[in-house]
């Protein structure tokens, strides 16, 4: 949950003065860019985060933790040697901050950096002969399983059995990529077993192994310093809590095209691929589209702006090269591309607003046969909200539309499915739950001071009376949560779907850090663009007084947990925020709509129980449990290629996708264009083979019915 506003704080700046001041007399020179920035993000984290850490050599360590595992999360570099050398920082942290020194910072990139020139020898070593595939050994892949290595000698032995897994991997995929002939995978197998060993593809493998760790190993010792110290801060922040971050000016920028659905550029997705940026697909009606040369698996070789001189992309990373492609509308940019068959072409294409579609609230009409009504179906994948245009679009304007829509359709009732919904803005998610109520409370949130202020539904109005289930699954977060929390408290809805939500129970401010800078000191003005600050300022809570912070949002009726093999919500982040509750508030539950809550569960689990597709899903579950399980990796080629035959053919098994309603019929809305024709017709096909939405559609029909029932009666 975010509200994105900036603040001037007169107690931030009085505290960042003085430590400014101090930083400048402790080191008896003019602070750094990296010291000013460091004291605004700490003196506002400090000041105003939600839950300001008391012990500071606690905060100190699990700042260290956090930062050590951001460098090596995988364990690959640091030896225990290495940890040994940086443990003295451990609770030193916040010593640095006051002092304004970054001795932590700069030491482990030493070691960091003389690690990886180490190991790009090994990888270069280790890679110049044939690997002996004959010798049974294996890697443990998890680095939860296994400690850092003990010391230089180690991680060379280390390295060396995960050169040799990665060829391993490359020389089965160039294996199986010959036999075209074979329609199946298993066929591919098949084709390949007891196949003689294939030295010319062992080196094949091994040159593109060492290109791949090359560029890795150069990636990181090439990165810029401004990059390296944003990650640094982010260990800092996130110490507080997981929602806490710094947003490097690329990053913030690319947080604002997420809030707002939109951006002004080409309209491509683009990947690296070795040292090269490659097309990955063009965004249907964005610029590139209609001006029609750009396409999918182009290489993009330069970039100029206009007639100006072009760049060369080569060993470019990705976010550098949107950077330049990125810009405002009505500008040019010409792209040098390489075309699949060789061809080199420059592409003038004029930048303009590129809208994602695919991110907004969209419907669908189900009509569920000819003895079942016609019921309404919204999917909304974020509360986005575009700050920074007053005329932009919103996540509650665009599902106000949809539910007028689906009421001219006459549907009998309405599905808002808020599954992988990530959450947004704090104001959508308020309106949001009021276009299905008459008044009352909303939720409930505390700030630091304790202090609790209750959010209201600002329209008497209700946009939709109707019976209406609420989908979620594990993936759905604060706002998202906020809804189907009011909307159960209420009585309004009945939430299908996993057995909780992610219990993200939080709420983010936003500030400029270039603004405090501006207002704070002007001679620092130089060090601009700064970036921004995301913090925790508060938490909130449903009307009944829980917290979904941790616990998140109990479906009423629980469909089996795609995700459940995966640790994933608030609970299982590192220092999150704890549970708690407030008081409950005064509120009208909902009279309308009524369902048995005993019966929609038991139908429910019969029809569960005797549908493939969740048999289907719970095999799955399972199977990917003990795959998950099983990290160590063999080493010798016979016994790899049997692991991998078994696992993937495993796997092909659920690739099943079952139809869902035979006698449905899917009715969205009339294409305008071939664009939205071609969008329609992608969203349709993912929606027959949802089985989850059948299930939720089911159970409307089951609430439908019952009230058909109590009115005849």
């Amino acid at each position: 949950m975010k509200r994105f506003s900036f603040r001037a704080f007169p107690v931030i700046i009085g505290l960042v003065l003085i430590l400014l001041v101090l930083t400048a007399s402790l080191t008896g020179q003019e602070p750094s860019r990296e010291q000013v920035l460091t004291q605004l993000v700490m003196g506002s984290l400090t000041t105003w985060h939600y839950a300001s850490p008391s012990d500071p050599d606690l905060w100190s360590a699990q700042a260290f933790d956090l930062y050590l595992k951001a460098l090596d999360y995988n364990k690959r570099f640091f030896t225990q040697g290495d940890l040994k050398t940086l443990a003295p920082y451990r609770t030193k942290l916040d010593d640095e901050m006051r002092q304004g020194t970054t001795k932590f910072y700069e030491l482990s990139w030493a070691l960091l950096s003389k690690r990886l020139q180490e190991v790009q020898d090994y990888v270069d070593t280790f890679l110049a002969e044939p690997l002996d595939f004959t010798v049974q050994e294996y890697i443990e892949l998890d680095p939860e399983k296994r400690d850092y290595p003990k010391d230089a000698t180690a991680l060379k032995e280390l390295w060396r059995k995960l050169v040799k897994a990665q060829t391993l991997n490359v020389y089965l995929d160039l294996l199986l990529a010959e036999e075209s002939a074979a329609e199946t995978l298993a066929g591919k197998f098949q084709a390949i077993k007891g196949q003689s060993f294939r030295p010319e593809l062992e080196e094949q493998a091994r040159a593109k192994v060492k290109k791949d760790l090359n560029r890795v190993i150069r990636r990181i010792l090439e990165e810029k310093e401004e990059d390296r110290y944003a990650r640094y801060l982010n260990a800092l922040t996130r110490s507080f809590d997981p929602h806490s971050s710094y947003l490097a000016p690329k990053a913030k920028a690319d947080f604002d095209i997420e809030m707002s659905g939109t951006l002004e550029g080409i309209g491509a997705t683009l990947q690296e691929e070795g040292e090269y940026i490659k097309v990955v697909s063009i965004e249907p009606g964005g610029p590139s589209w209609r001006q029609g040369q750009l396409k999918a698996g182009d290489i993009i070789l330069k970039v100029a702006q206009g007639d100006e001189e072009p760049v060369d992309l080569t060993n470019m990373p990705v976010d550098e090269a949107v950077l330049l492609i990125r810009g405002k509308k009505g500008t040019e940019v010409r792209l040098t591309v390489k075309k699949p068959d060789g061809k080199i072409e420059v592409i003038s294409i004029i930048r303009d607003v590129v809208s994602f579609e695919g991110k907004y609230a969209r419907s669908m009409v189900i009509d569920t046969g000819k003895t079942g009504p016609k019921v309404g179906y919204i999917a909304l994948p974020s509360f986005y909200h575009d700050f920074n245009n007053p005329n932009g679009r919103t996540s509650v304007g665009d599902v106000r539309k949809e539910l007028e829509r689906l009421k001219k359709e006459n549907v009998a009732g309405i599905i808002l499915d808020l599954r992988d919904n990530p959450g947004g803005a704090l104001n959508d998610a308020v309106k949001m739950a009021g276009l299905f109520i008459e008044s009352g409370p909303i939720v409930q949130s505390k700030n630091k001071k304790g202090e609790i202020t209750v959010f209201y539904d600002p329209d008497p109005d209700v946009v939709y009376d109707g019976p209406l289930v609420v989908m979620i699954n594990s993936l759905s977060a604060s706002a998202s949560e906020i809804v189907a929390a009011a909307l159960q408290d209420y009585g309004r809805a009945v939430i299908v779907g996993s057995a909780h939500s992610f219990g993200k129970g939080t709420v983010q401010g936003m500030i400029s850090l270039d603004h405090f800078l501006d207002y704070l000191y002007p001679r620092y003005a130089a060090f601009k663009p700064l970036g921004s600050l995301k913090f925790t300022e508060e938490k909130y809570y449903r009307i009944n007084g829980g917290a979904t912070q941790q616990e998140g949002v109990q479906a009423d009726v629980v469909l089996p947990d795609p995700y459940s093999y995966l640790e994933i919500g608030e609970r299982y982040y590192e220092y999150a925020l704890p549970w708690d509750q407030v008081a409950p508030l005064s509120y009208k539950p909902w009279t309308g709509t009524h369902w048995n809550l005993a019966e929609l569960q038991a139908n429910s689990a019969r029809r569960i129980a005797a549908h493939p597709g969740f048999a289907l899903v719970e095999k799955n579950i399972e199977r990917v449990r003990k795959q998950r399980e099983a990290t160590r990796q063999p080493l010798q080629l016979a016994a790899f290629i049997e692991q991998e035959r078994q696992a993937q053919l495993e796997a092909e098994k659920f690739n099943a996708t079952p139809t869902i309603g035979a006698d449905w019929n899917f009715i969205g809305r009339k294409a305008q264009d071939e664009v939205h024709a071609a969008r329609e017709k992608e969203w349709l096909d993912q929606l027959q083979t949802d089985i989850y939405l059948e299930e939720a559609v089911h159970v409307l029909l089951d609430i439908i019915n019952a009230n058909r029932q109590a009115v005849a009666a």
